[in-house]
């Protein structure tokens, strides 16, 4: 399996799952075992997030008023999880590591 470089050592460290679920800048991110740093995804990452989100959030507004009481939570929780799914996938092959912006760790 293709692991990715760490940005602080440059080591190839970082297994695809690990880095789906690193997260944005903001946050902790995953901990390389090299070096012990933590990395997340770029800023890419971010707007991807943002503008997915974005659309979901628009999608779930209009199933919750056209659709049928009945039928609308399972549309709206598919749409949910699909968003989840799709910027776990964008973020485990697409975009590179980066340093994590947190200065509290």
């Amino acid at each position: 399996m293709k692991k990715y470089a760490c940005p602080h050592c440059g080591e190839r460290t970082i297994s695809p799952l690990k880095k789906a679920f690193a997260g944005t800048q903001k946050s902790k991110g995953v901990i390389c075992p090299n070096c012990g740093q933590h990395c997340t995804n770029g800023m890419k990452s971010s707007i991807l997030h943002t503008v997915t989100d974005s659309i979901m959030l628009i999608i779930v507004i209009i199933f919750y008023f056209v659709m049928p009481s009945g039928t609308n939570f399972f549309y709206m929780a598919a749409t949910i999880i699909i968003t989840y799914i799709v910027n776990r996938i964008f973020d485990a092959f697409l975009f590179p590591l980066a340093p994590s912006l947190r200065l509290d760790l």
